[in-house]
């Protein structure tokens, strides 16, 4: 007697990687909750997170947002002979757009957005059917997270240039890959 059997599929596994030295974060999917090698500096990494994908109800992907109540301070260093002088002055750079230069002569004390007393806190779902696009806030925040690991492999090689008068080869695909994942696609040289 003979039965009819049914291989049971895989199950496929989200894992999602944050690599502690390089602060880059991506997502792979694999057929386990499985290491994998950082794309900027190909340490192994453990996954922070993994989903099965496929399960028999999928959950419905939404972009939730909140909002606060910020004020926007900025200090700068005016030279003048009176309040009302030095007023005038802030206020012609912050009218000619050059408020924000961080001149010696102006210098920003501050620039923070501080929350305002009492503030509301509005919450709103839109379910997508894709993960709408990255802020260019969101991007700026991560060629700055790459930005800070080129800096720390350079002054990490520093070191070895200075006594040998050679940068090993890894070090500069390393620093390569993580220039090209700061850059956004129209940054990219030709």
């Amino acid at each position: 007697m003979s039965s009819a059997h049914t291989p049971e599929t895989e199950s496929l596994y989200l894992n999602q990687y944050r690599c502690p030295h390089c602060e880059i974060e991506w997502d792979d999917e694999w057929n386990c909750a499985c290491n994998d090698r950082c794309p900027a500096c190909n340490a192994e990494i453990e996954p922070n997170r993994s989903d099965v994908v496929g399960d028999e109800q999928q959950p419905s992907a939404f972009a939730v947002s909140y909002t606060l109540d910020y004020t926007h301070r900025v200090m700068v260093g005016v030279l003048a002979d009176s309040p009302d002088k030095a007023l005038a002055i802030a206020e012609t750079a912050f009218d000619a757009g050059s408020i924000w230069d961080d001149t010696p002569e102006m210098p920003v004390l501050y620039d923070a957005f501080e929350e305002v007393d009492g503030e509301t806190l509005l919450w709103q779902v839109e379910e997508v059917d894709v993960w709408p696009k990255p802020d260019g806030s969101v991007v700026k925040l991560r060629q700055e997270q790459v930005a800070k690991s080129i800096c720390r492999e350079l002054a990490a090689v520093y070191p070895q240039y200075t006594a040998t008068g050679t940068i090993d080869q890894d070090v500069l695909d390393r620093v390569m890959v993580l220039a090209k994942l700061g850059l956004s696609e129209t940054d990219q040289p030709a």
